[in-house]
């Protein structure tokens, strides 16, 4: 079977990903006027609020602890970049699973590639590096192994975004049968913005209301940056179902930068 990405030996190597600039990569930069902070103001009051509302039972909206974080950070975070959990993505959103699944099988198959190429024998090490994969992307080939998030939640806190993987790989043989252990790294990067002509999909709000702080410099875009482990172990080829044992970096709490206590437990 072929695979999504591109795999080479070699160490982790982030492969070239261009993202896009938002407003900024359609209007040039201005200062802002007295509508324009009255209107920052009044989006920071409505941040408020959401956060607020977190928890609370009947109230539209209130479970969005990553977006609202994320959201807190474009505002107030000087175009800093970001760290998010990958692991809250896989464990709340029914596509992150899906793109977990995915990347691990077309790991997997790269793992194999490369191994057959170097033929079967005494046990070796490998370390291998992927290229980039997009999702949510809407791109043929990549849907629907790769999608869109599927909760309000995510949909705001990442979007479309891109993964690549690199791992370390044992490779020997068992019965005349190839024997794999692996630790795989996920990498996942999106570049948080507004774009023209976009909208809201939970609200219906167009991105041009949030548009206007990245060109006045109210606001800035930024950088958001997250990282997931799996130890794999298989025999045989991909046909076969792999031992998957998560490696989890640290408790797997909601994001420290909501501003509110009970929104970070």
């Amino acid at each position: 079977m072929m695979t999504v990405a591109t795999y080479q030996v070699g160490p982790p190597l982030r492969p070239a990903i261009a993202h896009d600039n938002g407003f900024l990569g359609k209007l040039a930069p201005r200062a802002p006027t007295v509508a324009d902070r009255a209107k920052f103001a009044e989006w920071a009051a409505l941040l408020e609020a959401a956060e607020a509302a977190q928890g609370v039972p009947l109230i539209p909206h209130n479970d969005l602890p990553d977006a609202l974080a994320a959201y807190r950070h474009f505002l107030y975070g000087n175009g800093s970049d970001r760290t998010f959990s990958y692991e809250r993505y896989v464990a709340n959103d029914r596509s992150g699973k899906t793109t977990l699944n995915s990347a691990m099988l077309d790991f997997r198959r790269g793992v194999e590639a490369l191994a057959a190429s170097r033929g079967l024998g005494a046990p070796r090490t490998l370390q291998v590096t992927g290229g980039p994969i997009p999702c949510g992307s809407g791109k043929k080939g990549f849907e629907p192994l790769f999608p869109y998030p599927a909760t309000e939640n995510w949909q705001k806190a990442i979007g479309s975004h891109v993964v690549w993987l690199s791992g370390s790989v044992t490779v020997g043989t068992t019965a005349g049968q190839p024997t794999f252990v692996g630790l795989m790294t996920l990498h996942a990067e999106d570049r948080y913005n507004f774009n023209p002509g976009n909208e809201d999909i939970a609200t219906g709000i167009p991105d041009s209301a949030n548009g206007v702080f990245e060109v006045t410099g109210l606001a800035k875009q930024y950088m958001n940056y997250a990282t997931l482990l799996r130890m794999l172990r298989w025999t045989g080829v991909t046909a076969a179902s792999p031992e998957v044992i998560r490696i989890a970096e640290s408790r797997e709490r909601k994001p420290a930068d909501n501003l509110r206590a009970r929104n970070r437990i």
